[in-house]
């Protein structure tokens, strides 16, 4: 009889355990996961990476860093397979309808033409028909620039790669951003060619519209995070 006492005891105690741990599980929130593709570039990515973060905390997000090449990201995040891009130039919600900006300015960026020192640098050889241009492949900023010049463009993956093929002396001439603050995004030592700035832009956060309803909130955690950690425009 007090070996059947102590095991109803015991499986009570157990019962009572159980049941209160759920009832501390239940009423905790469950964190909210936010995906966010990044570049390949390293370069890049620890420049905006604490803004994000803090932003993102601030909402009650754990945020997850996919590193994807950049035209996939582009397609994952306007398809809605992943939440959020780190950072883009304007022009492309004229291609992604589904993402929507996060109206804080966070880097200021020009599209420089790179050419081999001996070649002839100037945006006139966009419109030859003879030359071939490094561009970043998917609907890029360097792609859809090419699209209404003449010349023949050879698409990269990433402009990381980019990078690489014209530093290998692969491409005579690329169409590569180059970040005020961070200098050219495709990670190679520029300081070999000869450049000219073709057109101006402004980079932003791109969220999934799926999220539209914590933008106004998104925005002014950004706002916070750069007076906590100091501006990234200039």
């Amino acid at each position: 009889m007090k070996f059947i006492n102590r095991q109803c005891y015991l499986h009570i105690i157990l019962a009572c355990t159980f049941f209160s741990a759920f009832i501390y599980s239940q009423s905790q929130p469950k964190l909210k996961t936010m995906h966010i593709t990044i570049p390949l570039s390293d370069k890049v990515n620890s420049h905006f990476e604490r803004y994000l973060l803090f932003a993102y905390n601030q909402l009650g997000y754990k945020v997850i860093f996919d590193k994807i090449l950049s035209a996939r990201a582009r397609k994952m995040v306007d398809a809605g397979r992943s939440d959020a891009i780190m950072i883009a130039e304007k022009e492309i919600v004229q291609v992604y309808r589904n993402m929507l900006k996060v109206p804080v300015m966070i880097a200021k960026g020009r599209l420089m033409l790179y050419c081999k020192k001996e070649l002839y640098c100037d945006a006139s050889v966009l419109n030859k028909t003879s030359n071939v241009i490094g561009v970043t492949s998917g609907r890029s900023l360097s792609a859809n620039f090419m699209r209404s010049m003449q010349a023949s463009t050879y698409a990269v993956k990433g402009a990381v790669n980019l990078g690489f093929m014209l530093a290998k002396g692969r491409l005579n001439y690329a169409l590569i951003v180059n970040e005020d603050q961070l200098g050219n995004i495709g990670d190679f030592d520029d300081n070999q060619f000869e450049k000219v700035e073709v057109y101006r832009t402004e980079g932003y956060h791109y969220i999934h519209k799926k999220h539209k309803n914590i933008l106004p909130e998104l925005t002014q955690a950004l706002q916070l995070a750069i007076e906590k950690y100091g501006p990234l425009v200039k």
